[in-house]
């Protein structure tokens, strides 16, 4: 259920149990019917990969030779950053995707220019999705190790569309 007037606070002062609110809200109403709801029309999406850049421009300058350009930053909400769950564009950043309507990279200056950027590594690769001229690389292997590092030592791979939808299939069938 969305409900995009109705606030987690208004739950608690009206007497439902708040068990937990990340995405999703799961609340017990004071008649003890356990709701699981959605605080607005949908959860938040995944708008972009922050990474955090040894040289902003370096980086910008790479990205843009695989086609990310620069786009408005994205918002979940019509306020534009000015509300108290989402915050402006940071200062000095620079947000790039393939298109407006693509998840992109926001390119953050590492504050301390001094120490090196040191990946995470729970990150294996940011993988950038493409779809193959013709629509299938005609049932070759696909190797979708990182071919190439960012400026900032990120490794980035090139994934064909038809084998990340292939992926998903798998996953699902695995899943249920």
């Amino acid at each position: 259920m969305g409900v995009p007037q109705y606030r987690i606070s208004q739950m608690v002062k009206y007497g439902g149990n708040v068990i937990d609110a990340y995405g999703w809200v799961n609340v017990v109403s004071p008649a003890g019917l356990p709701i699981r709801s959605i605080v607005g029309i949908r959860p938040d999406p995944i708008m972009f990969l922050a990474i955090n850049c040894a040289d902003v421009k370096q980086s910008e300058e790479f990205y843009n030779k695989l086609g990310f350009i620069r786009q408005d930053f994205p918002f979940a909400r019509p306020n534009s950053g000015q509300g108290q769950f989402e915050p402006p564009q940071p200062n000095k950043s620079v947000y790039l995707a393939p298109s407006p309507n693509s998840m992109g990279v926001l390119l953050l200056q590492n504050k301390n220019k001094k120490k090196a950027v040191v990946p995470n590594p729970v990150l294996r690769s940011i993988n950038v999705v493409y779809n193959a001229p013709g629509g299938d690389n005609g049932g070759a292997p696909v190797n979708v190790d990182p071919k190439i590092m960012d400026p900032s030592s990120i490794p980035v791979a090139f994934v064909p569309q038809e084998y990340l939808e292939e992926e998903i299939k798998l996953t699902a069938k695995v899943s249920s």
